[in-house]
């Protein structure tokens, strides 16, 4: 039986059940083309998370190679806090990576490899940096590891009795400084040169001229130097696996973990977008295409039923147009009793319109859902790309505060499309702290406004008091010139928010926007002021440090000036005493008022020493001379704001302040000549001879500490018949 044949109420069964089949096949197709869409996402996400926390391991490994492998709890058992983090990083990115190489989903869309791929990466990077935390374990610092034994027997050598041996001591050690420094193998022959020469020295001492050579001490003395250089030799070696560069031994595999690792991330990353776009592509087509096809569909079927049923139903098919026209009468037509085949076409119209429209409305619903997910994925994607681009900001500015302010104003503005921008940073130099507005951003224009905003004055103020955000949609037209000072046009909306570290509020940030802010606006407004507060302490404290390093080289100057003259005032000191001596014959009868201008000479005349160091009222060091840092091997680091129990070993605070009820010091200006152990860096302890004197410049007081080695002199005699009898 052909189509045309049927009864109307099959034809309309017929027509009607075809509708609904093609609706169910492209909603089931589009369902599961946006399931795969989710899929992808998820994975992408774990992908983004997986470079972040890569990125973070890289930078603890970073902090360990600079400074973590010298701390004490490293050395004691070769766990630190940073090996702790840098682990536990890599174990979870591990633990990600594993999870998606089992995925379901990850196979199925042949990811599988990458993934895989990756954690080996991973693994191997790992690897690398255990290998080099074992070699550091190994290698040690100061009094651990192959270093501290080394040590032990360097300080033993040190210890000898003559002088010639305590040179040849002095000799190793400076070679092995100078490889430690340099990472110059040649220092190694230049060391062993010297213990060989120290050794032949031992052997063939004379016990006449060297009284405590004695053969017990001579076998000591030469085992000590031969552990000694052992010892330094397996540091050498442990140094050439570590490698003396970036770009030799264990530091060159691990960089080169590193490279491989990045690239791989990054494509995997790529790969995931591109095939999550082209998914989107798709069903974005699937649905335009579907909806064709139904029209199409739908158009067809109107117009076969049309034609093979009009003839049959031309009263109700114009009743039906009455109605469509707005003729309100004309539906009490459509009352028909019978139950034939008009009937049942009546009935069967009815229920297509109901359907149709339900049907229209199911396909409008899930249009508008399948917008709103495009549009929250693509929030999404502007925050993560507005805080990367943020982090970036942060990362290139951090040298200059205004600079820094500057472009995060600017940045944010012009980012979130708001019209004016305030950042006000936490000004506590004064007894009062006062907000300062450190960078002003409107209409597209960098602004040079100067602005004070105290503890709760106005909104400012009243964020920096309570720490916590305001937001304000209902602005008064006279807010911008009285508390923002931002310029003439009234916002319709301000967002103000603190900048905040764990100890307290440094600073706070304003917007105002001619439109009201979104939410997804708002919170990324959040997450860079949580973000920001961290980061201008840290500039805050670079800026203090730089200042403080300028004043201190600006002091230093200053002493070694006034150093310069204390010695020209001492030589004129000496052509006068001399002067005395030769006039003393003539001058018996005020001997005794002589003898106490030429024991104040003295006195003035002891305090030109070899060492030199200044100590500020809060008895830290502030200034030293040369012979700190040449003799006593001590660098600026190590001397700067530390006290200078640093290197004597008595208490200087409490002689200083015995000294002002001393009537000699207030008299002359110089404390009496005192002795005291003294110590370099190498932990080698000397007597000395001391004196101490106040000096006032700029307002603020001073104490010098003068001194020189009891056996300095003997020193130089020693060293200079050494190198002349070679």
């Amino acid at each position: 039986m052909k189509i045309r044949d049927l009864a109307i109420r099959k034809k309309f069964i017929l027509s009607f059940s075809l509708l609904l089949f093609m609706m169910l096949v492209g909603g089931l197709v589009v369902g599961y083309l946006w399931s795969q869409v989710d899929e992808y996402q998820q994975v992408k996400s774990d992908v983004a998370e997986t470079m972040m926390r890569f990125d973070n391991a890289q930078k603890i490994e970073q902090d360990f190679l600079i400074f973590g492998w010298k701390e004490i709890d490293f050395l004691e058992d070769g766990q630190s806090k940073f090996t702790e983090q840098f682990f536990n990083e890599v174990e979870k990115v591990e633990e990600s990576l594993a999870q998606k190489t089992k995925s379901e989903f990850v196979n199925k869309k042949e990811l599988a490899s990458d993934f895989s791929s990756i954690l080996i990466s991973i693994n191997s990077y790992k690897k690398s940096f255990d290998e080099l935390r074992k070699l550091l374990y190994t290698r040690g610092f100061k009094d651990h590891g192959l270093e501290g034994e080394m040590r032990t027997y360097a300080h033993d050598l040190q210890k000898r009795e003559s002088a010639e041996e305590k040179v040849f001591a002095f000799s190793l050690r400076r070679h092995e400084k100078d490889f430690a420094l340099r990472k110059d193998l040649s220092y190694t022959d230049k060391l062993h040169n010297t213990a060989d020469e120290f050794i032949e020295f031992v052997k063939y001492a004379d016990i006449q001229e060297y009284p405590h050579m004695t053969a017990a001490y001579k076998t000591k003395t030469i085992e000590d130097i031969k552990a000694y250089k052992n010892h330094f030799d397996k540091i050498v070696q442990t140094e050439i696996v570590i490698g003396l560069n970036e770009k030799s031994g264990q530091f060159l595999q691990l960089n080169r973990n590193k490279k491989e690792t990045e690239p791989r991330i990054s494509a995997l990353y790529e790969k995931i977008n591109e095939q999550n776009e082209s998914l989107r592509q798709t069903a974005s087509f699937v649905i335009g295409f579907t909806l064709l096809i139904l029209l199409l569909t739908v158009f067809a079927l109107v117009y076969y039923l049309r034609k093979t049923v009009s003839k049959p139903i031309i009263k109700l098919d114009n009743i039906v147009k009455k109605v469509l026209s707005g003729d309100s009468h004309a539906s009490k037509d459509l009352h028909h009793e019978g139950k034939d085949e008009i009937g049942s076409l009546y009935r069967n119209f009815s229920l297509m319109l109901d359907n149709l429209k339900e049907n229209l409305k199911l396909i409008k619903d899930k249009n508008e859902s399948l917008q709103q997910k495009a549009k929250q994925d693509e929030i999404r994607s502007w925050n993560i790309e507005g805080l990367s681009h943020f982090s970036d900001l942060m990362k290139g500015n951090n040298t200059n505060l205004g600079e820094f302010a500057n472009s995060i104003i600017s940045e944010t503005v012009k980012y979130i499309n708001a019209n004016q921008g305030a950042f006000f940073i936490l000004n506590d130099e004064n007894k009062e702290p006062v907000m300062e507005l450190k960078a002003c951003y409107a209409f597209n224009k960098k602004k040079y406004i100067h602005k004070i905003i105290e503890k709760g004055e106005g909104l400012v103020g009243q964020t920096w008091l309570e720490g916590e955000a305001i937001y304000m949609t209902e602005v008064p037209s006279s807010y911008i010139n009285i508390t923002s000072g931002l310029g003439d046009a009234p916002p319709r909306s301000i967002m103000i928010l603190p900048l905040k570290t764990e100890q307290q509020t440094v600073g706070v940030l304003e917007i105002a926007s001619f439109q009201e802010f979104e939410k997804h606006e708002q919170d990324l407004l959040t997450e860079l002021a949580n973000r920001l507060g961290s980061v201008i302490e840290s500039i805050k404290m670079q800026e203090k440090t730089q200042k403080l390093l300028e004043q201190s080289q600006e002091m230093t100057e200053q002493m070694q000036a006034q150093e310069e003259e204390m010695r020209q005032n001492m030589e004129e000191l000496q052509a006068t005493q001399e002067e005395m001596e030769r006039n003393q014959k003539s001058l018996n009868k005020a001997i005794n008022f002589k003898d106490l201008q030429i024991n104040m000479m003295n006195s003035l005349l002891g305090k030109v020493y070899e060492g030199v160091i200044f100590i500020n009222k809060d008895y830290q060091i502030v200034a030293s001379n040369n012979y700190i840092t040449d003799d006593l091997h001590y660098n600026e680091g190590d001397l700067m704001g530390n006290n200078p129990e640093l290197i004597f070993k008595t208490s200087l605070k409490k002689k200083i302040e015995a000294l002002q009820n001393d009537p000699n010091f207030i008299l002359t200006g110089v404390s009496e000549r005192q002795e005291a152990k003294i110590m370099d860096k190498f932990n080698n302890i000397f007597d000395s001879r001391f004196v101490i004197t106040k000096i006032e410049q700029k307002g603020e007081v001073f104490h010098a500490v003068l001194f020189n080695k009891k056996d300095a002199e003997f020193g130089k005699r020693v060293l200079k018949h050494l190198f002349q009898a070679k």
